[in-house]
Protein backbone atom coordinates (compact mmCIF):
# COMPACT_ATOMS: atom_id res chain seq x y z
CA UNK A 1 0.00 0.00 0.00
CA UNK A 2 1.68 3.32 -1.34
CA UNK A 3 -0.91 5.70 0.72
CA UNK A 4 0.29 7.44 3.57
CA UNK A 5 -1.07 5.63 6.76
CA UNK A 6 -3.06 8.93 7.79
CA UNK A 7 -5.19 8.73 4.23
CA UNK A 8 -5.66 4.68 4.08
CA UNK A 9 -8.60 4.60 6.62
CA UNK A 10 -10.27 7.15 3.92
CA UNK A 11 -9.56 5.59 1.19
CA UNK A 12 -12.70 5.24 -0.72
CA UNK A 13 -13.06 8.82 -0.77
CA UNK A 14 -10.77 9.09 -3.42
CA UNK A 15 -11.47 10.65 -6.85
CA UNK A 16 -9.94 8.65 -9.42
CA UNK A 17 -10.11 10.97 -12.46
CA UNK A 18 -8.38 13.82 -9.68
CA UNK A 19 -6.03 11.01 -8.36
CA UNK A 20 -4.82 10.06 -12.28
CA UNK A 21 -3.21 13.73 -12.36
CA UNK A 22 -1.38 13.47 -9.21
CA UNK A 23 2.39 13.35 -10.02
CA UNK A 24 3.22 11.52 -7.18
CA UNK A 25 5.82 8.49 -8.61
CA UNK A 26 3.44 6.17 -6.47
CA UNK A 27 0.51 7.09 -8.22
CA UNK A 28 1.52 4.44 -10.43
CA UNK A 29 1.62 1.35 -8.88
CA UNK A 30 -1.27 2.04 -7.46
CA UNK A 31 -3.27 2.97 -10.40
CA UNK A 32 -1.75 -0.33 -11.48
CA UNK A 33 -3.47 -1.96 -8.94
CA UNK A 34 -7.02 -1.10 -10.39
CA UNK A 35 -6.54 -0.82 -14.11
CA UNK A 36 -10.38 -1.42 -15.31
CA UNK A 37 -11.04 2.34 -13.67
CA UNK A 38 -8.06 4.36 -14.76
CA UNK A 39 -9.59 7.34 -16.06
CA UNK A 40 -6.79 7.86 -18.76
CA UNK A 41 -8.27 11.20 -19.99
CA UNK A 42 -6.84 12.87 -17.14
CA UNK A 43 -3.89 10.26 -16.62
CA UNK A 44 -2.82 11.21 -20.80
CA UNK A 45 -1.91 14.83 -18.79
CA UNK A 46 0.39 13.15 -16.31
CA UNK A 47 4.04 13.28 -17.31
CA UNK A 48 4.51 10.68 -14.24
CA UNK A 49 2.71 8.35 -16.23
CA UNK A 50 4.79 8.13 -19.27
CA UNK A 51 5.90 4.38 -19.16
CA UNK A 52 2.20 3.17 -18.67
CA UNK A 53 1.05 5.59 -21.65
CA UNK A 54 3.70 3.82 -23.47
CA UNK A 55 2.50 0.51 -22.58
CA UNK A 56 -1.39 1.79 -23.56
CA UNK A 57 -1.09 3.92 -26.69
CA UNK A 58 -4.57 2.91 -27.67
CA UNK A 59 -6.01 4.34 -24.10
CA UNK A 60 -4.06 8.03 -24.84
CA UNK A 61 -6.82 11.07 -24.97
CA UNK A 62 -4.62 12.75 -27.63
CA UNK A 63 -5.86 16.16 -27.04
CA UNK A 64 -5.20 15.80 -23.34
CA UNK A 65 -1.46 14.63 -24.07
CA UNK A 66 -0.95 17.63 -25.77
CA UNK A 67 -0.48 19.42 -21.57
CA UNK A 68 1.68 16.89 -21.27
CA UNK A 69 4.91 17.91 -20.84
CA UNK A 70 7.18 15.04 -20.84
CA UNK A 71 9.14 15.09 -23.48
CA UNK A 72 8.20 11.40 -24.76
CA UNK A 73 4.80 12.88 -24.91
CA UNK A 74 5.45 15.59 -27.15
CA UNK A 75 7.74 13.09 -29.40
CA UNK A 76 4.14 10.93 -29.58
CA UNK A 77 1.72 14.10 -30.56
CA UNK A 78 4.67 14.69 -33.07
CA UNK A 79 4.52 11.14 -34.97
CA UNK A 80 0.75 11.44 -34.24
CA UNK A 81 0.61 14.53 -36.40
CA UNK A 82 2.81 13.26 -38.96
CA UNK A 83 1.28 10.00 -39.24
CA UNK A 84 -2.19 11.79 -39.86
CA UNK A 85 -0.85 14.80 -41.98
CA UNK A 86 0.46 11.68 -44.58
CA UNK A 87 -2.44 9.88 -44.78
CA UNK A 88 -4.28 12.88 -45.44
CA UNK A 89 -2.08 14.25 -48.24
CA UNK A 90 -1.17 11.14 -49.59
CA UNK A 91 -4.59 8.70 -49.69
CA UNK A 92 -6.99 11.55 -48.46
CA UNK A 93 -8.11 9.78 -44.96
CA UNK A 94 -9.68 11.68 -42.97
CA UNK A 95 -8.77 12.06 -39.09
CA UNK A 96 -11.09 9.93 -36.71
CA UNK A 97 -12.79 12.79 -34.28
CA UNK A 98 -11.31 11.13 -31.22
CA UNK A 99 -7.70 11.12 -32.21
CA UNK A 100 -7.80 15.46 -33.34
CA UNK A 101 -5.14 16.91 -31.43
CA UNK A 102 -5.65 20.64 -29.80
CA UNK A 103 -3.73 23.13 -30.37
CA UNK A 104 -4.96 25.03 -27.33
CA UNK A 105 -3.39 22.34 -25.00
CA UNK A 106 -0.23 22.29 -26.58
CA UNK A 107 -0.09 26.14 -26.57
CA UNK A 108 0.36 25.83 -22.16
CA UNK A 109 2.55 23.50 -22.87
CA UNK A 110 6.39 24.16 -22.10
CA UNK A 111 7.67 21.31 -24.20
CA UNK A 112 5.62 22.04 -26.89
CA UNK A 113 6.55 25.28 -27.98
CA UNK A 114 9.08 24.41 -30.45
CA UNK A 115 6.45 22.26 -32.63
CA UNK A 116 4.64 25.02 -32.29
CA UNK A 117 6.79 27.30 -33.89
CA UNK A 118 6.86 24.84 -37.04
CA UNK A 119 3.66 24.09 -36.99
CA UNK A 120 1.62 27.05 -35.83
CA UNK A 121 -1.48 25.84 -37.76
CA UNK A 122 -3.13 22.45 -37.33
CA UNK A 123 -3.39 21.42 -41.01
CA UNK A 124 -5.98 19.14 -41.23
CA UNK A 125 -7.91 19.57 -38.24
CA UNK A 126 -10.80 20.54 -40.89
CA UNK A 127 -10.57 16.92 -42.03
CA UNK A 128 -12.59 15.10 -39.18
CA UNK A 129 -14.03 12.27 -39.36
CA UNK A 130 -17.27 13.43 -37.26
CA UNK A 131 -18.85 10.40 -35.03
CA UNK A 132 -21.62 8.14 -36.25
CA UNK A 133 -24.91 9.53 -36.74
CA UNK A 134 -28.18 8.05 -37.37
CA UNK A 135 -29.15 9.98 -39.64
CA UNK A 136 -26.11 10.62 -41.45
CA UNK A 137 -26.92 9.50 -44.99
CA UNK A 138 -30.13 11.38 -45.52
CA UNK A 139 -30.48 13.86 -48.09
CA UNK A 140 -28.77 17.43 -47.10
CA UNK A 141 -27.94 16.31 -43.51
CA UNK A 142 -25.37 18.62 -41.81
CA UNK A 143 -23.07 17.09 -38.95
CA UNK A 144 -24.32 18.24 -35.75
CA UNK A 145 -20.82 17.43 -34.40
CA UNK A 146 -18.93 19.67 -36.94
CA UNK A 147 -21.39 22.45 -37.14
CA UNK A 148 -20.94 23.18 -32.77
CA UNK A 149 -17.22 22.13 -33.51
CA UNK A 150 -15.33 24.48 -31.23
CA UNK A 151 -11.76 26.11 -33.43
CA UNK A 152 -9.01 24.54 -32.11
CA UNK A 153 -6.31 24.45 -35.39
CA UNK A 154 -3.83 27.51 -34.07
CA UNK A 155 -2.12 28.81 -31.85
CA UNK A 156 -3.83 30.06 -28.82
CA UNK A 157 -2.00 33.61 -28.24
CA UNK A 158 -3.48 34.39 -24.11
CA UNK A 159 -2.52 30.96 -23.34
CA UNK A 160 0.96 30.74 -25.17
CA UNK A 161 1.41 34.13 -23.08
CA UNK A 162 1.54 32.26 -19.87
CA UNK A 163 3.80 29.46 -20.91
CA UNK A 164 7.01 30.08 -19.47
CA UNK A 165 9.41 29.04 -23.24
CA UNK A 166 6.83 31.09 -25.34
CA UNK A 167 8.39 34.12 -24.59
CA UNK A 168 10.92 33.97 -27.52
CA UNK A 169 8.23 33.77 -30.14
CA UNK A 170 5.70 36.12 -28.27
CA UNK A 171 8.48 39.15 -29.22
CA UNK A 172 8.46 38.10 -32.77
CA UNK A 173 4.58 38.48 -32.81
CA UNK A 174 4.26 40.93 -29.87
CA UNK A 175 0.62 42.12 -31.01
CA UNK A 176 -0.37 38.97 -30.05
CA UNK A 177 0.77 39.36 -26.44
CA UNK A 178 -2.06 39.07 -23.64
CA UNK A 179 -0.52 41.52 -20.96
CA UNK A 180 -2.72 39.84 -18.60
CA UNK A 181 -1.49 36.45 -19.09
CA UNK A 182 1.87 37.15 -19.40
CA UNK A 183 1.62 38.90 -16.35
CA UNK A 184 1.38 35.10 -14.59
CA UNK A 185 4.63 33.79 -16.70
CA UNK A 186 7.37 32.67 -14.63
CA UNK A 187 9.99 32.98 -16.98
CA UNK A 188 12.68 35.68 -16.14
CA UNK A 189 12.40 36.41 -20.05
CA UNK A 190 8.69 37.38 -19.53
CA UNK A 191 9.24 39.46 -16.04
CA UNK A 192 11.94 41.30 -18.29
CA UNK A 193 9.84 41.93 -21.10
CA UNK A 194 6.99 43.50 -18.48
CA UNK A 195 9.49 45.52 -16.60
CA UNK A 196 10.51 47.28 -20.26
CA UNK A 197 6.42 48.21 -20.56
CA UNK A 198 5.26 48.26 -16.77
CA UNK A 199 1.94 50.10 -18.25
CA UNK A 200 1.06 46.66 -19.59
CA UNK A 201 1.24 44.74 -16.31
CA UNK A 202 -1.70 43.51 -14.55
CA UNK A 203 -0.99 43.71 -11.16
CA UNK A 204 -4.15 41.61 -10.12
CA UNK A 205 -1.97 38.56 -12.07
CA UNK A 206 1.63 39.83 -11.11
CA UNK A 207 0.87 39.89 -7.77
CA UNK A 208 0.90 35.48 -7.40
CA UNK A 209 4.03 35.36 -9.96
CA UNK A 210 6.84 34.12 -8.14
CA UNK A 211 9.37 35.15 -10.22
CA UNK A 212 7.55 39.14 -9.94
CA UNK A 213 9.29 39.12 -6.30
CA UNK A 214 11.50 42.24 -6.88
CA UNK A 215 8.42 43.49 -9.03
CA UNK A 216 6.01 43.28 -6.36
CA UNK A 217 8.50 44.76 -3.12
CA UNK A 218 8.94 47.97 -5.19
CA UNK A 219 5.26 48.52 -5.84
CA UNK A 220 3.80 47.15 -2.49
CA UNK A 221 0.99 50.23 -3.20
CA UNK A 222 -0.09 47.83 -6.32
CA UNK A 223 0.08 44.51 -4.82
CA UNK A 224 -3.40 42.62 -4.93
CA UNK A 225 -3.21 41.20 -1.42
CA UNK A 226 -5.81 37.93 -2.15
CA UNK A 227 -3.16 36.78 -5.11
CA UNK A 228 -0.48 37.38 -3.34
CA UNK A 229 -1.49 34.60 -1.13
CA UNK A 230 -1.62 32.60 -3.55
CA UNK A 231 2.45 33.71 -4.18
CA UNK A 232 5.28 30.65 -3.29
CA UNK A 233 8.12 33.02 -2.85
CA UNK A 234 8.78 33.17 0.92
CA UNK A 235 9.37 37.14 0.40
CA UNK A 236 5.98 37.03 -0.38
CA UNK A 237 4.92 34.61 2.28
CA UNK A 238 7.16 36.93 5.14
CA UNK A 239 5.31 40.10 3.38
CA UNK A 240 1.88 39.13 4.01
CA UNK A 241 3.05 38.36 7.63
CA UNK A 242 4.09 42.16 8.34
CA UNK A 243 0.45 42.73 6.87
CA UNK A 244 -1.12 40.28 8.39
CA UNK A 245 -4.69 41.47 8.44
CA UNK A 246 -4.39 41.46 4.23
CA UNK A 247 -4.33 37.75 4.41
CA UNK A 248 -7.00 35.56 2.82
CA UNK A 249 -6.58 32.56 4.75
CA UNK A 250 -8.35 30.41 2.38
CA UNK A 251 -5.91 31.10 -0.79
CA UNK A 252 -3.07 31.20 2.38
CA UNK A 253 -4.06 27.77 3.07
CA UNK A 254 -2.88 26.63 -0.21
CA UNK A 255 0.16 27.85 -0.32
CA UNK A 256 3.07 25.31 0.42
CA UNK A 257 5.23 28.31 1.56
CA UNK A 258 3.17 29.47 4.33
CA UNK A 259 3.12 25.83 6.18
CA UNK A 260 4.68 27.55 9.39
CA UNK A 261 1.94 30.64 9.38
CA UNK A 262 -0.67 28.11 9.03
CA UNK A 263 1.07 25.90 11.90
CA UNK A 264 0.13 29.23 14.21
CA UNK A 265 -2.61 30.04 13.07
CA UNK A 266 -4.48 26.66 13.05
CA UNK A 267 -7.69 28.05 14.03
CA UNK A 268 -7.48 30.47 10.56
CA UNK A 269 -6.69 27.25 8.21
CA UNK A 270 -9.66 26.45 5.42
CA UNK A 271 -9.39 22.86 5.31
CA UNK A 272 -11.12 22.52 2.03
CA UNK A 273 -8.32 24.98 0.32
CA UNK A 274 -5.28 22.91 2.56
CA UNK A 275 -6.24 19.92 0.40
CA UNK A 276 -4.46 21.98 -2.57
CA UNK A 277 -1.36 22.66 -0.64
CA UNK A 278 1.94 19.72 -1.08
CA UNK A 279 3.02 20.29 2.13
CA UNK A 280 0.35 20.11 3.99
CA UNK A 281 0.30 16.42 4.63
CA UNK A 282 1.10 16.77 8.48
CA UNK A 283 -1.50 19.30 9.10
CA UNK A 284 -3.97 17.00 7.14
CA UNK A 285 -3.03 14.06 9.47
CA UNK A 286 -3.31 15.09 12.42
CA UNK A 287 -6.47 16.72 11.74
CA UNK A 288 -8.05 14.46 9.27
CA UNK A 289 -10.12 12.92 11.51
CA UNK A 290 -11.94 15.86 13.04
CA UNK A 291 -12.17 18.25 9.66
CA UNK A 292 -12.33 15.26 7.34
CA UNK A 293 -16.04 16.17 6.13
CA UNK A 294 -14.55 19.59 4.86
CA UNK A 295 -12.00 18.17 2.92
CA UNK A 296 -12.38 18.78 -0.86
CA UNK A 297 -11.22 15.03 -1.50
CA UNK A 298 -11.22 16.06 -5.48
CA UNK A 299 -8.03 18.11 -4.95
CA UNK A 300 -6.86 15.82 -2.54
CA UNK A 301 -6.37 12.81 -4.49
CA UNK A 302 -4.72 15.30 -6.79
CA UNK A 303 -2.27 15.97 -3.66
CA UNK A 304 1.41 13.66 -3.79
CA UNK A 305 1.01 14.62 -0.23
CA UNK A 306 -1.39 11.19 0.22
CA UNK A 307 1.72 8.93 -0.73
CA UNK A 308 4.43 7.56 1.11
CA UNK A 309 7.56 9.16 0.22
Amino acid sequence: MSLASWMQPYEEYIDLSYLAMNPHPNVIPYLQQYPDIIDWEYLSTNPTAIELLKENTNCINWKQICLNPHPEAIEFVKEHYKTYLKRWTEKRRRIPYDLVLSWENLSQNPSAVKFLKKNPVYTYWHCQEPPYEPNQDDYGYESEYLKNLYPDNEINWEFLSANPNGVKLLKKNREKIDWDCLSCNISKKAIKLLKKNPDKINWYWLSQNPSAIELILQHRDMVDWRQLCKNPHPAAVKLLEENYIEIDWSYMSANPSAIYLLEQYAYKIDWRWLCKNPNGGQLLANNIETQYEKLDWQWLSENPCIFME
